[in-house]
């Protein structure tokens, strides 16, 4: 874990939605590029609204995570560069806020080193100490290998494949359904 000393985990603040985003385009940039694996169901020809993602995040990251569409996010730091980042985000239904989905994306110059795990474990300790929260759920890649197996160390239970789940520029890409139960009274 070269390099692991120096990174800092904390959430991200309203100010910061913009770096945030630049970030996540960032990462978005290097999906699939040069062997690495997936991490978004984009064409490279959809670029971001920054505006509309502004106000979509800014409106989240405000929202009560007892209400639909809420989302947390936090930032993995290596010095004071943004290196990574990791949210959790509720559904679009009162009867699923029981359960946070997970994204994360970390920049290829800054995988395993020990981020990945940071990232998760803030995030999975956040979400065992909020009332409520009992899963966490994601979506990941099934040519994503280094990922499944990072959430895989952290408990992550596979629930299921799909095959051509999405095509992007011309690829089908499968994708792998996880989850790990965070209730308080779980084992």
């Amino acid at each position: 874990m070269a390099d692991g000393g120096n990174l800092i985990v904390r959430p991200f603040l309203i100010g910061e939605v913009d770096e945030y985003l630049r970030h996540v385009r960032a990462v978005d940039a290097e999906s699939g590029v040069d062997g690495a694996g997936h991490s978004h169901p984009y064409s490279r020809s959809e670029p971001i609204d920054m505006e509309a993602a502004r106000n979509r995040e800014e409106t989240r990251w405000s929202t009560p995570i007892d209400e639909v569409g809420w989302r947390r996010a936090w930032g993995l730091f290596s010095e004071a560069a943004l290196v990574g980042h990791l949210y959790l985000a509720g559904g679009a239904l009162r009867s699923e806020l029981h359960r946070g989905d997970l994204g994360m994306g970390i920049l290829g110059s800054h995988r395993r080193r020990g981020g990945g795990t940071r990232l998760l474990e803030t995030a999975i300790a956040w979400a065992r100490d909020e009332r409520g929260i009992d899963w966490i759920d994601l979506g990941v890649f099934s040519d994503n290998s280094g990922a499944r197996a990072l959430y895989a160390r952290h408990g992550f239970q596979v629930l299921g494949d799909t095959p051509d789940r999405f095509r992007v520029d011309g690829q089908s890409l499968g994708n792998t359904s996880m989850t790990l139960s965070v209730a308080r009274d779980s084992g």
